[in-house]
């Protein structure tokens, strides 16, 4: 049985290689341009750095590889940007849960072994290899749960943000000043985000609303997106750009308010249903003991 299972194991992974091989997967046009530029600046600058530590080296091998081998991960890249993580940390933490899951069952197998149990060599390879693949996974759990939130905390910043650029508008400043004077009024890391991009979209000799644009594009946020893009066709204007930004701060606002009505209802609904199920659940162990007697008649 142990035998036909690593047959099978080495079959399959031949016919996977082959096929990877035959019909590679569909490289993407950026990340192939961001592996040429990578070379060549490595060509240019072969210095390497001693002091670099094992896991960095390691994170680095497999973001290059995956990115030759076409997959780029952009809602994964976005995740991580919203979270300030960098991309190979993250792969080298998956690959550690993956290491972990996959020798959690080895190392159970082997003390029951020692205490006279015998489990076989099939079942602990088989849940390891399930195992590897569940804690894979969880690192992007974490983070797609962690970045939904910041997203939410960033669009909420963004209808205040949208408010303070109207009224600097108002009082007569102009549009590339107006965006980074009310940035540097807000507090939190939403407000610090957008400063920090204004403030090297200036040093770069790029225009704001680029740079919001780009922003949006890095993080997954389409208000931001829309916003640099609404900046950018009506920014010669000073008074078509106030009521556009009122409009899309009181769009936001009521999105916002749908949004929060809407969870609050789920979260009412759920309450509902668990005291249903406390309910019944005491209906049912006050009627046990009446329905056993007349079932034992």
């Amino acid at each position: 049985m142990i035998v036909a299972l690593l047959i099978g194991a080495a079959a399959g992974t031949g016919l996977l290689a082959l096929a990877w091989a035959i019909v590679p997967p569909r490289r993407d046009l950026a990340a192939a341009i961001a592996t040429i530029d990578s070379r060549r600046s490595t060509a240019a600058t072969p210095v390497r750095d001693d002091r670099e530590s094992f896991p960095d080296r390691l994170g680095r091998w497999l973001t290059v590889h995956l990115e030759r081998n076409g997959f780029t991960a952009p809602k994964l890249r976005s995740n991580l940007a919203l979270l300030d993580r960098p991309l190979e940390a993250h792969l080298v933490s998956m690959l550690a849960m993956a290491a972990f899951g996959l020798s959690l069952p080895v190392m159970v197998s082997m003390i029951v072994n020692i205490a006279g149990v015998s489990t076989g060599f099939s079942m602990p390879l088989l849940a390891g290899l399930a195992l590897a693949v569940g804690f894979a996974l969880l690192p992007n759990t974490s983070v797609a749960t962690a970045a939904a939130t910041r997203r939410d905390e960033l669009r909420r910043a963004l209808a205040c943000y949208l408010d303070l650029v109207s009224m600097a508008l108002a009082g007569g400043r102009g549009v590339p000043e107006a965006l980074p004077a009310a940035a540097h009024l807000g507090r939190g890391w939403s407000f610090d985000v957008i400063a920090d991009t204004l403030t090297m979209a200036r040093y770069s000799g790029t225009t704001p609303w680029e740079a919001l644009r780009d922003l949006g594009e890095r993080v997954d946020v389409a208000e931001l997106r829309d916003l640099g893009a609404a900046l950018g066709l009506v920014a010669a204007d000073g008074a078509k750009v106030r009521d556009s930004l009122r409009a899309r701060a009181a769009t936001a606002r009521a999105r916002q308010l749908a949004e929060a009505e809407g969870a609050a209802e789920r979260a009412s609904t759920s309450i509902t249903n668990a005291q249903l199920f406390l309910g019944f659940s005491f209906l049912l162990f006050l009627g046990y003991p009446a329905i056993a007697a007349v079932m034992a008649i």
